[in-house]
C-alpha cells in the first residue's frame, strides 16, 4: 500500500496545490441555474482521494436479506441517473468508526440523523439523497471506508437545488477547516502543523466560499 511522504514540504505544497485545484471544491453552486445543478449531480460519480467533497446523488433500492440475526445484510443503491445497483454492506453504515484524520468517532448521517441500526438501515429505502463529502475512518474489519453525509431529496427541483447549494457550501467550509486542523493525515497534507504556511491559502478558500451566494444575486 501507497504511504504518502510525511513532512516533506515539497511534497505537501504539491499535494495542498493538488486539492484546492479540484474542481469540485471551486465549483460554486449558486452560478448555475436549479435545473442545471440537478443535471449536474445526477451525471456525477464518486471523487478520488484529492476531493475534499463530493457532489454525489445516491437512490437506494432494495435492502439485503441475511440468515442471522440481523434483518438483512446492507442495502442497494444507484448512482445519479444509472439504473446498475451498487451494494452497500450494512456494516458499513450502522456502525461507530473512527475518523482517520481526527481519531473521533464517525458515523453515517442523514442530515442530523445518526444511522445507528437496521432500522435506520430500512428508512433509507426508496430515499434519494444528495452526499455532499464523505468522511475516511478506519473500519472494525481493517481498511478504510467512508461516512457518507448525506442530505435527503424531496424530489422538487426548486427545493433540492436549495438544500443541494447550502450543503455543498457547508461541506467546503468544514473540509477545508478539517484539512487546517488535521494536517498530518495522509489524506491531508501529511505533514505536521505549522511545517509550512497552509493556513492562509485555506483560509482564502473559506472565504471565497461564504461569498458564493453573491454569485445568485449577480446572476439576476
Amino acid at each position: 500500500m501507497y504511504v504518502p511522504p510525511r513532512n516533506d514540504v515539497g511534497f505537501s505544497l504539491a499535494r495542498l496545490d493538488s486539492i484546492m485545484q479540484r474542481r469540485r471544491l471551486s465549483f460554486n453552486p449558486y452560478t448555475v441555474s436549479d435545473s442545471r445543478l440537478m443535471e449536474i449531480v445526477h451525471s456525477v460519480g464518486w471523487g478520488n482521494d484529492l476531493d475534499l467533497v463530493q457532489m454525489v446523488v445516491l437512490r437506494f433500492t432494495r435492502l439485503s436479506p441475511i440468515n442471522y440475526s440481523r434483518r438483512h445484510g446492507g442495502i442497494y443503491m444507484c448512482i445519479g441517473n444509472s439504473e446498475e445497483e451498487i451494494y452497500l454492506p450494512g456494516s458499513n453504515i450502522a456502525r461507530s468508526m473512527s475518523g482517520i484524520d481526527s481519531g473521533r468517532t464517525e458515523h453515517f448521517m442523514l442530515g442530523k440523523r445518526v444511522l445507528r441500526n437496521d432500522d435506520d438501515i430500512e428508512y433509507l429505502v426508496g430515499k434519494k439523497v444528495f452526499v455532499s463529502h464523505a468522511i475516511r475512518v478506519n473500519h472494525i474489519s481493517g481498511g478504510v471506508r467512508l461516512a457518507y453525509r448525506m442530505q435527503r431529496l424531496k424530489g422538487d427541483t426548486e427545493k433540492d437545488a436549495r438544500i443541494i447549494r447550502t450543503a455543498m457550501c457547508n461541506s467546503k467550509i468544514e473540509m477545508l477547516e478539517r484539512m487546517m486542523t488535521y494536517p498530518e493525515s495522509p489524506y491531508h497534507l501529511s505533514c505536521v502543523k505549522g511545517l509550512f504556511d497552509y493556513e492562509t491559502r485555506i483560509r482564502h478558500a473559506i472565504d471565497l466560499i461564504r461569498h458564493f451566494p453573491e454569485a445568485a444575486k449577480k446572476n439576476k
